[in-house]
């Protein structure tokens, strides 16, 4: 079965999401909504795989949805935003995340939602590169990558903002392995495969429990650090650079 631009597979009590819009995976209205969906229609699963394209997981926001947008807009796409990856750090059951090509932005931020993170050893990128965009980060996204990252490999990701080659992003500890891209689907299909044998009864309250910190710094600012989000996205400087951003893509 099908949520919008994500498939969804069934194996016994595993759950396969294959995200795929025929582009870049883009984090629009669309692909969020359908993200949403569902991880609701696999809460019953005991793991959960979650893969995209294999040039590119996910490129991020979608630029040509957002940056037209008008701050009153911007708040409500943003909300939609905050709600996708709250529900992604709260989701009890084990998330295995494999990607090919690359993970930027947002994308790396889903990336960062995984329990197990693979990727391929290809020529694609990952990285958060906000800071170099003139954007904060909301803390939906700031808590996700905290999940993944060490601190001070945080503190660097989100800081400088740079795009890492594939080893480089698994040194930081975006990736805990990366394989030959022939081999990454079959090894995360194993990963994934083994946790669905353990009883949702161990791993839910576990996750629970790893989370809670960041699940409560997620609620607890989520309005204020959306808010900075969007005035800082709507200024002449970062609109000056995501419009640039969005020409390139756009040739």
């Amino acid at each position: 079965m099908s949520v919008g631009p994500i498939a969804i597979h069934r194996d016994g009590s595993a759950a396969h999401l294959v995200m795929d819009d025929g582009r870049a995976n883009a984090l629009g209205t669309a692909m969020m909504e359908a993200m949403l969906k569902a991880l609701d229609d696999v809460r019953d699963a005991n793991a959960v795989l979650l893969t995209g394209r294999t040039k590119v997981f996910c490129g991020g926001l979608d630029l040509a949805e957002v940056v037209p947008k008008d701050l009153p807009t911007l708040r409500t796409f943003l909300e939609l935003f905050h709600r996708t990856f709250r529900a992604l750090i709260a989701f009890e059951r084990p998330l295995v995340v494999a990607v090919s090509g690359s993970a930027v932005a947002g994308g790396a931020v889903l990336l960062c939602c995984g329990d197990v993170r693979l990727g391929a050893k290809d020529t694609g990128v990952t990285g958060v590169n906000e800071a170099r965009l003139g954007i904060p980060f909301p803390v939906s996204a700031l808590e996700a990558v905290r999940c993944a990252l060490a601190p001070p490999q945080a503190h660097e990701a989100l800081l400088e903002g740079r795009l890492y080659p594939k080893e480089d992003a698994r040194a930081l500890g975006f990736y805990q392995a990366l394989y030959p891209a022939e081999e990454l689907l079959a090894r995360a299909q194993e990963r994934w495969k083994d946790l669905a044998t353990l009883p949702h009864q161990a791993t839910g309250p576990t996750k629970r429990a790893l989370r809670a910190e960041h699940l409560a710094r997620v609620d607890r600012d989520g309005g204020a650090t959306t808010e900075v989000f969007a005035q800082a996205w709507s200024s002449p400087v970062a609109q000056q650079r995501l419009n640039d951003v969005l020409s390139k893509l756009r040739r």
